[in-house]
């Protein structure tokens, strides 16, 4: 057992994504890139006799604090569960997650820290367990989970969980503008009625853009059917989107929302925009970071 560590677990945006169908279990299969991105959540682990479970968020808003339980709803203690019950370990932790990923955000935070917990765990109780077992298992948590427990760039289908990993382009500086509203994944899918203006040639698309490293031509030809499904209602991200597109900056929603992803060509821009956010009077979270690599994550 190590003396003490920290796992980080990083968040993902979406790059186009397209519901392409209802499935028999009541999910929905989708076509999406998911790309990897610096913002991520930190799990430390410490020697403990038995295992105990903390967590703070102090560089949240206190609207996005209430979201988080840290209890055994939180989906990194359920990773932890998951690990005790797969391996019959009965060792101890002192375990403290320090959230930094906004959370119903449409980020990943909560499969990120799932996947931090199971990567985590492997080493500090030195389980010795492969990334089969690791992916497998976050399979069992969440949809989001087995890419977040690789990183990278990747195409997802079915619900997410059948991955094709690609070369990721060069890193790019984004700016994660956040409207305060709460947007629930299930009323958005609920929705969905079988037609979407993004499908999967246009996954395909922003593929080929991105395989060219051409990351502006990935944004530009993207979509993404939660944007179809809840603009119609909330106008507050049709504001948000525009207030960035109508200067210039292309600007899509990641996953079920309701976080925007403005490209950058430099980070002072981000700083720029910031500013005017705040001199149009709008109560957004906004967050730099920039795209990174499968071996920047592990």
């Amino acid at each position: 057992m190590s003396k003490s560590i920290e796992q980080l677990g990083h968040s993902k945006i979406n790059i186009g994504l397209a519901i392409t169908g209802k499935r028999d279990d009541g999910y929905h299969n989708i076509d999406s890139i998911f790309q990897s991105i610096r913002l991520a959540d930190s799990i430390y682990f410490a020697k403990h006799h038995s295992v105990v479970f903390s967590g703070v968020a102090p560089e949240l808003p206190q609207y996005i604090q209430d979201l988080i339980p840290y209890d055994e709803r939180n989906l990194a203690l359920k990773a932890l569960r998951e690990v005790q019950k797969y391996t019959g370990c009965k060792a101890g932790a002192a375990i403290h997650l320090m959230k930094r990923v906004p959370a119903a955000a449409g980020l990943g935070g909560g499969s990120a820290d799932a996947a931090a917990m199971l990567l985590g765990l492997n080493k500090f109780w030195d389980l010795r367990l492969t990334m089969d077992e690791l992916m497998t298992l976050g399979a069992k948590l969440g949809s989001d989970v087995p890419f977040l427990l690789k990183g990278g760039t990747a195409r997802g289908t079915g619900r997410g969980e059948k991955l094709v990993y690609h070369p990721s382009p060069e890193p790019h500086w984004l700016l994660l503008v956040k409207p305060e509203i709460s947007v629930s994944t299930a009323v958005a899918y609920g929705r969905y009625n079988g037609r979407s203006n993004a499908t999967s040639d246009t996954i395909t698309n922003v593929l080929h853009h991105l395989e060219q490293n051409d990351m502006y031509g990935a944004f530009t030809n993207s979509a993404n059917t939660f944007e179809e499904l809840l603009f119609p209602d909330y106008e507050e991200l049709i504001t948000c989107k525009e207030f960035f597109t109508s200067r210039g900056y292309p600007t899509n929603m990641t996953g079920s929302g309701p976080t925007m992803v403005v490209l950058l060509e430099k980070p002072v821009q981000a700083l720029s925009l910031q500013e005017e956010i705040k001199k149009s009077g709008h109560n957004w979270l906004s967050l730099i970071t920039k795209t990174c690599t499968q071996e920047e994550v592990q």
